[in-house]
């Protein structure tokens, strides 16, 4: 299940392991809101393994958790997060 969060508060998962995240779009003019509950700032799209193959396979829309929202990631790519 992707998350949305900025990129200063990157998710810990600890049901899922979020390795890889993509731009929304427009990003960062976007309508996409860190989940952070203190955090104002523009969120990414934070991916599972299975959710980045997904987006390599042309995947775009992603769920969020409780079916609050969908995300609509742009064509940039995939980044890697680098702890």
């Amino acid at each position: 299940m992707a998350l949305c969060r900025c990129l200063e508060h990157v998710p810990k998962g600890k049901k899922h392991n979020y390795v890889y995240y993509v731009y929304p779009i427009g990003y960062p003019n976007t309508a996409l809101i860190c989940g952070n509950p203190n955090c104002d700032n523009p969120g990414v799209i934070w991916l599972t393994d299975k959710e980045a193959q997904e987006y390599r396979n042309g995947k775009r829309i992603f769920e969020g958790p409780n079916n609050f929202t969908k995300m609509k990631a742009g064509d940039n790519g995939l980044n890697r997060f680098k702890k």
